[in-house]
């Protein structure tokens, strides 16, 4: 299960920008992932539950948003690809993936340390 391993990448990430800034508490993680980066959103959220319980991080909500892959054909078709799209819709030709295989963490939602 390679969501475990992409978890814990995403708890050290988080970890070194929350402590680098005047953060009280961490609310939530959001995390987009590619259509076609082969993760299951639902494993990737468990991972990071057994990871993050028992620390600091326990209790933070993890959201995760899929975005479309995304693909353009010298056909000229550009848009997004279905799940079963291996080849362009359009042609049948070969396409160039222009998005939908990476991970990446969107948003930190957090409550700032009085400042006063």
């Amino acid at each position: 299960m390679h969501e475990f391993g992409i978890a814990t990448e995403i708890v050290n990430v988080v970890k070194e920008t929350v402590e680098s800034r005047p953060v009280k508490r961490l609310i939530s993680v959001t995390v987009e992932v590619g259509q076609l980066a082969m993760v299951n959103p639902e494993q990737l959220k468990f991972s990071f539950e057994m990871i993050t319980e028992g620390g600091p991080f326990e209790g933070v909500e993890m959201r995760v948003e899929t975005l479309p892959a995304v693909a353009k054909c010298k056909c000229g078709f550009e848009g997004a690809l279905g799940d079963e799209d291996y080849v362009c819709p359009k042609c049948g030709g070969m396409y160039e993936l222009l998005s939908g295989r990476g991970i990446c963490i969107k948003n930190l939602e957090v409550e700032l340390e009085d400042e006063s």
